[in-house]
């Protein structure tokens, strides 16, 4: 039995109440060092510990590890690259809609780990919705780093670093490695088997393809003034203007649509196993 099993038995064993005042200190003591770093903004920090209450309340002390592992980690390889030649035009603070969107087909696995008559299906596809939001975050983040710029998923020619839909060889590896990462600490906690273990690292890297191929085709982007790209629709209080793509189809929202093809992606694969 694992470290994490272990915990969780005792977790669940304690009365409704306790387990609810755990949670609640441990989502405090993660929103004071998430702010004090700046790692997300105040309605990030809301977002991230109602998401993190469910985590926990459902997958105990294995889930919350897991659902913390990713929003550490994310936190700080964005931070690192951000520090070096590239500066992002995003800020490094992740705000309500971006945490909702890589958290939420993670929290959405959990309650239906809960409630469906296939509970092994869909805590991998707890694990897959994690992977792919840790592979979509280091293939990005470390891609930025490569000497080369990247390349269209769909053209292969040239597009600006960090525009969505912009792949590197860099990037591609960083994901794969990010994704098969979280499938590993997810069979340090849970507990699942070699062919699982496959299934949530290729159902999260694929959702990060996905996630490239969503912003190559479908995700809005904008024309400065200038006539550069951006995916920005005011900078400065100046409106810019529609380039491509549909209007709502934002960063955030092909991030949350990744996601959710990577959960059901596994939890297909579990159940047809």
């Amino acid at each position: 039995m694992s470290w994490s099993a272990s915990l969780d038995r005792l977790f669940f064993s304690l009365p409704v109440l306790w387990r609810c005042l755990i949670i609640i200190a441990v989502m405090a003591v993660s929103a004071v060092v998430a702010r004090k770093k700046k790692y997300l903004t105040r309605s990030g920090t809301v977002a991230a510990a109602i998401l993190g209450f469910a985590v926990m309340y459902i997958g105990g002390i294995s889930g919350i590890a897991v659902f913390l592992f990713f929003f550490l980690s994310s936190s700080i390889i964005s931070r690192i690259s951000r520090q070096n030649e590239y500066i992002a035009q995003k800020t490094n603070e992740r705000n309500l809609m971006q945490v909702v969107a890589n958290g939420l087909p993670a929290a959405l696995s959990l309650i239906l780990y809960r409630i469906s008559p296939y509970p092994a299906a869909f805590l991998a596809a707890f694990a897959a919705a994690v992977a792919e939001a840790q592979a979509d975050t280091f293939s990005g983040e470390i891609g930025k780093l490569s000497h080369s710029d990247p390349v269209s998923i769909i053209t292969f020619t040239r597009v600006p670093k960090g525009l969505s839909g912009g792949v590197t060889v860099l990037g591609f590896v960083a994901g794969a490695m990010s994704a098969f990462l979280i499938a590993l600490l997810f069979m340090g906690t849970f507990g699942c088997s070699i062919s699982q273990l496959l299934i949530i690292a290729s159902s999260g890297f694929l959702g990060s393809v996905l996630d490239s191929f969503l912003g190559a085709t479908l995700q809005v982007q904008y024309r400065r003034k200038d006539g550069s790209i951006t995916e920005k629709e005011e900078e400065n209080g100046e409106a810019n203007t529609r380039a491509r793509g549909i209007k709502w189809m934002d960063n955030d929202m092909v991030n949350l649509l990744s996601g959710l093809f990577s959960m059901m992606i596994a939890s297909s694969f579990i159940m047809l196993g």
